[in-house]
């Protein structure tokens, strides 16, 4: 009987330490699977939207998944790319708008033409004179997946409050939280096709209009979703999510 009461502990405990396991396993210092709850949720894309405080054309197009310079097109939005509140956008090309006026994604070098967004084979455009370089110290404890909407970039981990940089340099173009699933988020465009990312921050140092330098602190660190210190960072070319590790410095 004995036998019988100690091998049943045994299993109990043992059944409690996997269910211990599983839940941290979610939580991956290194980043060799990417799997675990997801930072980012996708979200449809509506017909028509009516702009709100503190949204800018940027924060609307990355919200959604789109080229700010087409939603600038399709809604006679000048190069200042100025919008108010209560304005309403099209968030879909209207019929005078044909397929020609679509842009294709071009690679140059060994590859053809392709009309594939970049985030569907994880090809990295040139991002000419600009120089990239890590935004936080830490490790990498999520990977960006092409196919996958809902892992559009990287995650690294560190220790809240510390130190946020500018990974390339550019224009503030938006700081707030009101993009679901990135917290307090500052958006930076670095050249006309590329933007960049930061978000689950702490503190949020700089504002829209500023210009930064590469390595110039920008936010802390904050929380995730689950209470982790982390930096969630994405890179986008003319709207469509690249790997951040493409042009980050070896790490």
């Amino acid at each position: 009987m004995n036998c019988i009461l100690r091998a049943i502990l045994v299993t109990g405990c043992c059944a409690g330490l996997l269910a211990g396991c599983a839940g941290a396993l979610s939580w991956n210092p290194r980043g060799a699977s990417g799997q675990g709850q997801e930072a980012v949720s996708a979200e449809p894309i509506p017909q028509q939207y009516t702009v709100r405080l503190g949204d800018t054309l940027y924060s609307i197009a990355w919200r959604f998944g789109l080229d700010y310079h087409d939603v600038a097109a399709w809604n006679g939005i000048g190069s200042d790319y100025l919008i108010k509140p209560g304005q309403s956008l099209a968030l879909a090309a209207p019929s005078r708008f044909t397929a020609s006026s679509v842009k294709p994604v071009t690679h140059t070098g060994a590859a053809a033409t392709s009309s594939q967004p970049a985030e569907s084979n994880n090809y990295a455009p040139p991002s000419g004179p600009l120089q990239w370089a890590w935004p936080a110290k830490g490790a990498l404890v999520r990977m960006y997946h092409p196919n996958d909407p809902l892992s559009k970039g990287i995650d690294i981990s560190g220790v809240r409050g510390q130190n946020i940089v500018a990974a390339a340099p550019g224009k503030v173009v938006y700081t707030g939280s009101a993009i679901i699933g990135y917290g307090k988020l500052i958006i930076i465009k670095n050249s006309d096709q590329f933007l960049s990312a930061y978000a689950d921050n702490d503190s949020m140092l700089v504002q829209e209009g500023e210009t930064v330098k590469a390595g110039e602190r920008i936010a802390t660190m904050g929380l995730d979703r689950d209470g982790h210190p982390l930096l969630h960072f994405e890179i986008r070319y003319n709207g469509n999510p690249v790997n951040p590790l493409s042009y980050l410095p070896a790490h």
